[in-house]
């Protein structure tokens, strides 16, 4: 990689932050719940939320735990801090996925896809039962990642209109006061 690349991530990693903040915002206020093709999936927070502060030596605070993290997520974001990273539970009837998404890096860690479940192993041949195998937990990854990507493609939208300011901005703002 070269520093010009190294520059350009660095100057972005805002936008993957503030994504990351907004989307926690959204489970907690709007219940998480994601209609996508299919049916609905419903996102929670994990038991780990990283938040970062700015400047040189970047504060970090991470709230480790279950239940409501409102209060220590309050505190820190009051202190100018953002979310950098979160577990995310996805769950979709009983299907569940697990991740861990960096926000400054929007890069995915620890994803734990469901039991792949009953299937079809009436083919003799070792190989195919490992492809089908195999593309079915592709389409898990793929299942997974396209939710947080769209719901990304929506906070851009959102981020990029006059909205932000004018409203969006204003109720995150509202949310994190109320947090303990």
């Amino acid at each position: 990689m070269n520093e010009d690349f190294l520059a350009v991530v660095e100057a972005k990693r805002f936008l993957g932050r503030e994504f990351l903040t907004w989307l926690v915002h959204h489970v907690e206020e709007g219940g998480g719940k994601v209609d996508v093709e299919g049916g609905t999936i419903e996102i929670t927070l994990g038991d780990r939320v990283v938040l970062e502060g700015g400047g040189i030596d970047r504060p970090r605070l991470t709230v480790v735990g279950q239940g409501d993290l409102g209060p220590e997520l309050g505190a820190g974001l009051r202190r100018g801090k953002v979310v950098d990273r979160a577990h995310l539970v996805l769950t979709r009837g009983e299907r569940r996925w697990e991740l861990t998404l960096d926000g400054g890096m929007l890069t995915y860690d620890s994803l734990r896809c469901p039991e792949l479940g009953e299937r079809d192993h009436t083919a003799d041949d070792p190989r195919v039962q490992f492809e089908n195998d195999l593309f079915l937990r592709l389409a898990d990854i793929d299942e997974a990642i396209g939710v947080l990507d769209g719901l990304f493609a929506d906070f851009c939208k959102l981020r990029g209109a006059s909205a932000w300011s004018e409203r969006t901005l204003p109720t995150l703002r509202r949310w994190v006061e109320t947090l303990g």
